[in-house]
């Protein structure tokens, strides 16, 4: 992992949003000359024992930087311990982090647009989770460009690029709003028939990260998304 891209994150992340309730409970310390945080592998004037994040179901220690360290640096440590980086689609950009919920209509159009029609100014950031209880935001790639960038889904990071995927997304779309399931149009199965122009667009692309991250986007606006199988977190 890119340590001064997942620095850059973490510190580009904290300029913007603190968790002062979360900062009230912590016992901070200033680190000596030698330590570093564990996770990014960084000093910062306000550092906690590890001991004190709780992270119960924490699975990423093999991606630390400093795997001797004892201590998280504040910005690391106000993502991992802030829900909402944990449930909710992020988009972290010079001036906002944004919390988005990808079930709820308003949120996903955002999220949407963020991705395959006016991505953010950069350096930018994107995560959606795949699955709640997995740390993704520090996975996260920081992007400097536009026209092709990261987004960490689940536990891939998935490299979109809007004027080319914009594409596969309006076809995917079209079909699953049309009564078309997401788990046919992944196993391509549906029938084809008037659907040919879509299906031209969506073949080359099964199976693909880009694929599974556009059905997830998608598959809430299918006529009965509740009742298909594999909804996305709350």
């Amino acid at each position: 992992m890119d340590v001064d891209a997942q620095t850059s994150l973490s510190r580009l992340i904290f300029s913007n949003f603190r968790n002062a309730d979360l900062e009230r409970r912590l016992r901070l310390t200033s680190p000596r000359e030698c330590e570093v945080c564990a996770y990014c592998g960084n000093r910062f004037e306000s550092m906690v024992p590890m001991k004190q994040l709780e992270l119960s179901r924490y699975t990423d220690w093999h991606l630390h930087q400093a795997r001797t360290s004892a201590l998280f640096c504040l910005p690391c440590t106000t993502v991992l311990r802030t829900d909402a980086f944990r449930r909710k689609a992020v988009v972290a950009g010079t001036n906002a982090v944004r919390f988005l919920t990808v079930a709820d209509p308003k949120d996903r159009e955002t999220l949407v647009r963020s991705l395959f029609y006016t991505p953010p100014r950069p350096p930018f950031a994107t995560s959606i989770p795949s699955d709640y209880r997995k740390h993704i935001t520090l996975r996260a790639k920081l992007n400097y460009d536009q026209s092709q960038f990261y987004v960490q889904f689940g536990e891939h990071s998935v490299l979109l690029i809007p004027a080319l995927h914009r594409n596969v997304y309006e076809s995917a779309n079209a079909l699953i709003r049309s009564g078309v399931s997401s788990v046919q149009i992944e196993r391509g199965t549906y029938a084809q028939g008037s659907s040919q122009h879509y299906e031209s667009c969506l073949s080359s692309y099964r199976p693909s990260p880009v694929l599974r991250l556009v059905l997830e986007l998608s598959k809430f606006d299918h006529p009965h998304w509740k009742e298909q199988e594999g909804s996305t977190c709350p």
